[in-house]
């Protein structure tokens, strides 16, 4: 599970959802949700400016550490990361998913600013993540009931079925999310409407309980 070294959970302002909260959908209602997810994000961030892109956050303000470009590239990265287990899941036997290192990515050029970086615009890495969910969702709707209980074995969870799989890909999106919307509030103020983060609503003990 993705991990950004921040401010003890009490202390952060940031409201994530409960992974609950999409593992008590049912298929149908997942898949919308799964589908529906890209619009928690706030828009403004493809209107900030490279240096606000690849700012970092000082970890003790409880906003995460990494810069919103890093952030996107990162929901990008498992994206495509998550699709491809899914439908390894659906046609292989059992499949075994190897360790992905997430942390290596973020290090890399492909996310991080220098001379030598490969990195997407804003618009560019939205435009991939709504476009890996939309065409994922045309087939996982057509799934069966044997289909969701396919199950393979990941290095985090352990052995999971269909439906985890998808309940952690459609929670890790909106999660990121709230982080990625908590940043750009912090440099360009309120949005006129501020985008659902899909946070389990008021008393819920788990809204602090993953940092990004």
């Amino acid at each position: 599970m993705t991990t950004e070294q921040t401010t003890s959970r009490a202390e952060s302002p940031v409201r994530t959802p409960c992974v609950d909260q999409f593992a008590s959908l049912g298929p149908a209602r997942l898949v919308d949700r799964y589908r529906a997810g890209v619009h928690v994000l706030d828009m403004r961030v493809v209107e900030l400016h490279d240096e606000q892109l690849d700012r970092p956050f000082d970890p003790a303000r409880g906003l995460g550490l990494w810069s919103c470009r890093a952030l996107l590239t990162h929901v990008m990265d498992a994206e495509m990361l998550y699709a491809m287990r899914l439908r390894r899941t659906i046609v292989e036997d059992a499949p075994v998913f190897e360790n992905w290192d997430e942390q290596a990515f973020i290090a890399s050029r492909l996310s991080a600013p220098g001379p030598d970086s490969l990195l997407m615009p804003a618009g560019a890495l939205l435009a991939s993540i709504y476009t890996t969910r939309q065409a994922n969702a045309t087939w996982l709707v057509q799934l069966g009931p044997d289909d969701w209980t396919r199950r393979a074995m990941t290095p985090v969870m352990g052995e999971a079925d269909a439906h985890r799989l998808l309940v952690y890909a459609a929670w890790h999106l909106e999660h990121h999310g709230a982080y990625l919307n908590a940043k750009i509030v912090d440099m360009l103020g309120p949005a006129p409407e501020a985008p659902a983060h899909g946070g389990c609503g008021s008393g819920c003990c788990c809204s602090h309980d993953h940092q990004e």
